[in-house]
């Protein structure tokens, strides 16, 4: 709104001030004149301008009420350019009272120079000066300038101190102390690591060059100390003990199949065995029977799970049940984790793990995958069942047969034992056995990698119990054509894998938990090396040592773990915070890589869409994932010879094999393929399926 009478000021407020008006139409006369010799300067600055561009950029000074001070006038650029100019560099004396007047006017006529500002100030002045050295007049200068007083115009005056001790600069004593405590490391540097090829400093020339030389060589030695005590050792430079080498040696002697059927006291050899298929193909059951045929399971525990299984509607899953103990598993009817338990056969001591078949528990299965020395793979015999599990569609890769068998023979499992179910369901069991036989066989061999003399072959139906420890009568459906092993004679087949005791301890944690005692346990199998009661480990990551208080292999106290055990330890010394599931027990001074960049050498599985650069996935490793990224595709490989075919390709397709690196921010607990096989296999996998298997070619940061 606009004030009363359409003005913006009243009359008293502009008092006084006759030539100031609203429309400041007469902004000239409460101007100062500007000289002669400025008006070009000011002119060319305010062309252009309107006054109500002038008035708003430079409004009249106002009152602390707000109100325009009466009688006050505006200072002009120009008037503000005619103001004495106060230099930086100090002034002279105040003169005499005497001669103050003359003495002033003396000074107003004095032309006042700006302050160069090439010159060193006053500070610098004083530093050059009790360094002995003169300033030099060309340090900001860039070089002479047209229209620009040169350095030298306006010079000060070089200030001279007195050159004495007391005003140069000392060393404190506790410089002087600290200089000999560098040297001393130096020294014992030089003395420790003849290798380095460390050379000492003469103590000839100035003083100044002898302390910065003396300084560079102990931060080098230092260093270069650093990255040797660092360095990962190798594999091949590890020796064990020779007490613990006597102990590996009379315990594999007592392994010998000779000695375990013989001998009373003799101990089995191990065998990590890993159900694997699709699901509902019936893994979970056909165990649970076996165990029941092989007295693992009571006739008690059988009949209380057929009346729960009963009670809740789920009666076909009584047998199942014996392995699937968790509520949310027997609520959903699934699998969720690797259910272990342990049974014997003739031959093998036998961990069992039964890997769930769902496709949303993959990762879980990549687990008990990765610890197996040899795979069940159960096949669902009833029509559609085995098309569900093993042919790709449009919607999916496959189902998780086709996947299992990949993922298996990745993670270094050679030898398997395919197990065609439910062949009771059909009307021809045989003529069904023989068409699954003939249609998974080729996928085995050509696209998995398993030598047809590691993969056998036999039907089996889990809640009868036919062919798993006795050959199958005449009335059943597999006993008018079946005359083959049985599923206990398949598992004393397989061939235990050979112990790495001679390599560094390495034990990845798959499961952290404490005793009745209280004490702190950790379990997983032991993939290379020994240990004993009293032995030092170390936890990675974390770089957190202890060292093993009892040891349990099969639930049975025992005083030697060797490599392929699958062990429950007792630590000291630790806490459970700084045992991820995923962490790797090691040898102190063998200490596994944590890598967060690593070079692979993969096989590219069936993917919908090209694997490209920079793609997030989920690596998977022994027991541990991470989330990370394919950082580099650096190369397309022959899937025969290994040969680089192509470099730096674009992306990758389904069957490529190909060289890529990876990153993980987190790290993880790796080895090279050919130092430690089963720390050096990797599978990646995103959105629910996995893009790549391969293994570890080199490890990069």
């Amino acid at each position: 709104n606009m004030p009363k009478g359409g003005r913006f000021y009243d009359d008293e407020d502009l008092e006084g001030e006759e030539d100031w008006d609203d429309d400041y139409e007469e902004e000239e006369e409460w101007e100062e004149p500007v000289p002669k010799q400025q008006q070009a300067k000011v002119g060319a600055t305010t062309a252009g301008a309107s006054k109500l561009a002038h008035y708003l950029c430079d409004p009249p000074p106002r009152q602390p009420n707000g109100k325009i001070q009466s009688g006050a006038k505006k200072e002009p650029v120009a008037a503000a350019q005619q103001q004495q100019r106060f230099p930086v560099a100090p002034q002279p004396p105040a003169p005499h009272k005497g001669n103050a007047p003359q003495a002033g006017k003396q000074q107003q006529q004095q032309p006042v120079q700006s302050f160069n500002f090439s010159t060193p100030s006053p500070d610098d002045a004083v530093t050059l000066a009790q360094q002995g050295k003169a300033p030099n007049p060309n340090i900001g200068t860039g070089g002479a300038q047209p229209g620009v007083p040169g350095p030298s115009a306006a010079r000060p005056k070089l200030i001279h101190l007195p050159q004495s001790k007391s005003i140069q600069p000392q060393p404190a004593p506790q410089t002087k102390q600290q200089q000999q405590q560098q040297q001393q490391q130096v020294d014992a540097v030089i003395a420790s690591l003849s290798g380095m090829g460390v050379h000492a400093v003469n103590g000839t020339g100035p003083s100044e060059s002898w302390q910065v030389n003396s300084t560079s060589t102990a931060e080098a030695a230092a260093e270069e100390a650093v990255q040797r005590v660092c360095a990962r050792r190798r594999m091949a430079e590890y020796n064990m003990e020779p007490d613990l080498a006597r102990e590996c040696a009379s315990a594999a002697a007592s392994e010998q199949p000779e000695a375990s059927t013989s001998g009373s006291h003799a101990r089995k050899p191990g065998l990590h065995l890993v159900v694997l298929g699709h699901v509902d193909a019936g893994k979970s059951t056909l165990m649970g029977r076996l165990l029941y045929e092989l007295g693992q399971v009571s006739q008690k525990d059988v009949h209380r799970n057929q009346r729960d299984a009963a009670v809740a509607g789920k009666a076909s899953f009584s047998w199942a049940w014996v392995l699937d103990e968790r509520p949310e598993e027997r609520a959903r009817g699934v699998t969720v984790d690797v259910a272990t338990t342990r049974f014997e056969t003739p031959k093998f001591a036998v961990t069992l793990l039964d890997a769930p078949g769902h496709r949303d528990f993959v990762p879980n299965m990549i687990g008990g995958a990765a610890a197996a020395d040899a795979a069940l793979l159960l096949v669902d015999g009833s029509h559609g069942g085995f098309e569900a599990g093993f042919e790709v569609t449009e919607s999916s890769g496959g189902g998780q047969t086709r996947e299992h068998a990949q993922l298996a023979r990745s993670l270094g499992v050679e030898q398997v034992a395919v197990v065609v179910s439910k062949l009771d369901l059909v009307d021809n069991p045989q003529e069904r056995f023989e068409h699954v036989r003939s249609t998974l066989a080729p996928f085995l061999h050509s696209t998995c990698g398993f030598r047809p003399a590691n993969v056998q072959w036999l039907p089996a139906v889990g809640p009868s119990g036919q062919n798993l420890v006795a050959q199958p009568g005449t009335d059943g459906a597999l006993g008018s054509w079946w005359r083959g092993p049985t599923l206990a004679q398949a598992i004393d087949d397989f061939h235990p894998r050979e112990r790495l005791t001679g390599k560094p301890l390495r034990l990845p944690v798959s499961d952290v938990f404490k005793n009745k005692a209280g004490a702190l346990v950790v379990a997983g199998k032991v993939e290379a090396g020994a240990l004993r009661i009293g032995s030092k480990v170390l936890v990675v990551p974390g770089q957190v040592s202890g060292s093993i208080r009892s040891m349990e292999v099969g639930g049975q106290p025992v005083q030697l773990v060797r490599a392929g055990d699958a062990a429950e330890l007792a630590l000291s010394g630790m806490d459970a915070s700084g045992l991820p599931t995923g962490a790797v027990l090691c040898h102190p001074e063998f200490p596994v890589p944590l890598a967060t960049k690593f070079e692979l050498r993969v096989v590219v599985l069936e993917v919908a869409v090209p694997v490209l650069k920079g793609q997030s996935a989920t690596v998977h490793a022994h027991v541990a994932r991470e989330v990370g990224h394919i950082s580099s595709l650096i190369a397309l490989l022959s899937p025969k010879t290994g040969e680089v075919t192509k470099t730096k390709p674009r992306c990758l397709l389904k069957g490529q094999t190909a060289m890529v690196e990876v990153t993980c921010p987190r790290g993880l607990c790796l080895e090279e393929y050919s130092d430690l096989k089963p720390l050096g296999r990797v599978a990646l996998r995103d959105g629910g399926r996995t893009l790549a298997v391969g293994v570890v070619t080199r490890l990069l940061g």
